[in-house]
């Protein structure tokens, strides 16, 4: 990617090209070192990629929304780029995802998280312990048995979507197909033609599938506390309709592809610093540490796009009302001004806590909390169970977007198994 120049690489990063977005913490730095703030023409958008900064606008300290693939000049060029007669693509997929609890601001945001925080409240997520560590089980024993193991595809790709079936009550069936609409929602933010009508078919079947369970759970009395909670809500009035079926997609959403990241960009990372894998197979209990260092070393959520809601200078640059504003995670969790050799994973670190791959402030990560028990017990179970496991080849490949790239498999050699 050499020939290309910072712009055109961004757009190439933009667009999900795995030349660029496979791993991006290079362009990352060369993002850094061009400025704080970095003005993508072709976005058109600007970047921050300094920890301070991102952390700022996480935080509410600048004058940014959340909904930045809707509205903003970056939402506008990509509507202008599509052909006319798609262009209802974009706001079918689009208007919908307004109502997601993540896009929204202020009291509507207080609200909508009003009605489901408490099921992800770590006391309440207490209970999904054992059958978190029964799902973990059951899944190594299969990849144990396959004959061609596979930590990514096996176990990875299939965990998060249990345990958030088992959050909504969704029938064992039913698990493949929701990790399938995950998926789609994943590919569609590099914001092509293609990505957006597959993930319109997407939320249309989802909403269909959503629909069906809420009716279920009403007609008989019987489901997951969580989806019956919702249903309350909208019987109180403190949700609609629409708003509950938005809630189920962004908890499903937010609880699968970024978890499922995790897991497989965490367990890539430390095989691939070899002597930080042996750290946790000698002190297990320095897992729920690592776990830190894996969320600032590879984030699972790269970028988010934001839109100024007012005019503001930062850095001695303008911003004007209605420009995009990306905050770059992943280059903000490799900021060597917070984490000392930026580069370089170790389990250890003992500020590794300050990454941003969760958030901060209003906006924190809902599934948190969650997503740390399932990488915790996944990680504890396998360091016992398989300490001598190890990578098969040294190409891996990735997929997905650039915002939420993915690892698409990790064939291993187990080793010596112990039980």
């Amino acid at each position: 990617m050499g020939e290309l120049s910072l712009d055109q690489e961004l757009t190439a990063y933009s667009r999900g090209d795995l030349n660029v977005c496979a791993w991006p913490y290079p362009l990352y730095e060369r993002l850094r070192a061009h400025g704080r703030v970095v003005d993508w023409k072709s976005g058109p958008a600007k970047l921050l990629t300094h920890h301070e900064d991102v952390r700022a606008a996480m935080a509410k300290e600048l004058p940014l929304h959340n909904d930045g693939y809707r509205y903003g000049r970056l939402a506008e060029g990509v509507l202008s780029r599509l052909p006319e007669g798609r262009r209802d693509i974009f706001y079918r997929v689009f208007d919908f995802e307004t109502l997601y609890v993540t896009r929204n601001e202020g009291q509507q945001h207080r609200r909508l998280r009003g009605c489901v925080h408490r099921a992800f409240l770590p006391r309440s997520l207490a209970t999904l312990r054992d059958s978190i560590q029964w799902h973990v089980d059951e899944l190594i024993d299969r990849m144990a048995a396959s004959d061609a193991p596979d930590w990514k595809s096996q176990v990875a790709d299939k965990l998060p979507a249990r345990v958030i079936s088992d959050l909504f009550g969704v029938p064992q069936a039913d698990r493949d197909k929701l990790w399938h609409f995950a998926e789609i929602i994943a590919a569609h933010f590099s914001m092509t033609e293609r990505t957006l009508c597959d993930a319109a078919e997407a939320l249309d079947d989802f909403r269909g599938y959503a629909l069906d369970l809420i009716h279920r759970v009403r007609s008989t009395g019987h489901g997951a506390q969580l989806t019956k909670d919702l249903i309350d809500a909208v019987d109180a009035g403190a949700l609609n309709e629409e708003e509950l079926v938005a809630m189920l997609l962004v908890v499903l959403f937010g609880g699968t592809e970024t978890t499922t990241n995790l897991l497989g960009n965490g367990f890539l990372a430390v095989q691939r610093t070899r002597s930080e894998w042996d750290k946790l197979v000698a002190e297990p209990a320095k897992v729920r540490p690592a776990i830190e260092e894996l969320l600032r070393y590879d984030s699972a959520l790269q970028y988010l796009p934001r839109f100024a809601t007012e005019d503001f200078e930062l850095h001695g640059v303008k911003v004007e009302k209605n420009e995009t504003v990306i905050i770059v995670i992943g280059a903000a969790n490799r900021d060597p001004e917070v984490f000392d050799d930026p580069n370089v994973l170790r389990i250890d670190r003992p500020n590794s806590d300050k990454h941003l791959a969760l958030a901060v402030g209003p906006h924190f990560c809902l599934g948190a909390a969650l997503a740390r028990m399932e990488a915790e017990v996944a990680f504890t179970t396998l360091t016992r169970r398989f300490p001598d496991i190890r990578l098969i080849g040294d190409e891996v490949s990735y997929r997905g977007s650039a915002m939420l790239r993915a690892v698409a498999s990790l064939p291993v050699d187990l080793g010596a198994s112990k039980h």
